[in-house]
């Protein structure tokens, strides 16, 4: 398993400093989203030569880029921003071959309203992914989404539905255990649940891990905190996603300031149990 983390966790930085930063405390892969961890703007990167400098940079670090992040709004439910969004990620996928990412990845934005409108939501969901796949099939790039509990996509089921409803082999999943929790839930059991069951359903179409811990406050809103000292299981999840994939790179969310290196020490030790 690679250890590595996400870039904008240090700040915005200039690309070598970044990616000697990273390198330095340990890991040797690091997700990159260009608007959240380089200062300018973002679309000063995606031209080729600024890739390929890119790419270069971050390989001469030994670094992977696991994940190019896109943040956009997935499940949007105003059609014409879905589409705005969807066109937006493919720029993102075609650029990713060129950066030598293994992936584009999103989540699908939040679910504010009833039940009863989760099918509406979905379907909307659908219509974004299924553009964005065809884009990374004529590109050649993956595209990935993210399940989290509070969001379209909230639950394995839901995954493996999507990935079946869109039936592309360009479609994967970015698998964040703390991300399916439920607000207020912190029980082992349940993670580990979540854990077998979603790879159960999608195991196979996992390409990336996303690793943070932290605590539900009063407000059952998620705060982060230094990794063992939150409510996730990590020592009992991460057998289960060894046995899954020990090929997988695992990506720090949240590096806490001051312990990029011990957490990086700390998750190479739960990566080789």
């Amino acid at each position: 398993m690679i250890i590595g983390m996400r870039g904008h966790d240090f700040g915005r930085m200039e690309p070598h400093a970044l990616a000697a930063a990273i390198s330095g405390c340990g890991y040797r892969a690091v997700q990159l989203a260009f608007g959240k961890a380089f200062a300018g703007k973002p679309e000063s990167y995606l031209s080729d030569d600024a890739l390929l400098s890119l790419r270069r940079t971050f390989s001469g670090h030994a670094l992977a880029i696991p994940v190019m992040g896109c943040y956009v709004s997935a499940g949007d439910r105003n059609a014409a921003v879905r589409m705005q969004e969807a066109e937006k990620f493919a720029r993102y996928l075609r650029a990713s071959v060129k950066l030598g990412a293994q992936c584009v990845g999103t989540e699908t934005t939040h679910f504010t309203a009833g039940e009863s409108e989760r099918e509406e939501a979905y379907a909307g969901l659908l219509e974004f992914t299924r553009h964005v796949a065809k884009a990374a099939e004529d590109c050649g790039a993956i595209a990935a989404v993210e399940p989290v509990s509070y969001h379209t996509m909230a639950t394995p089921e839901l995954t493996r539905r999507l990935l079946d409803d869109v039936s592309s082999a360009h479609l994967r999943v970015i698998l964040d255990p703390a991300n399916l929790l439920p607000p207020g839930v912190t029980s082992s059991s349940v993670q580990l649940d979540l854990v077998r069951r979603s790879l159960t359903l999608f195991g196979d179409k996992v390409c990336a891990l996303h690793i943070k811990d932290g605590i539900w406050n009063s407000e059952n809103r998620w705060e982060n905190r230094p990794l063992g000292e939150g409510c996730m299981d990590w020592e009992a999840i991460f057998p289960l996603l060894r046995a899954n994939n020990d090929s997988l790179c695992a990506l720090r969310e949240g590096v806490w300031p001051g312990r990029e290196a011990e957490e990086c020490r700390m998750m190479q030790r739960w990566a080789q149990r």
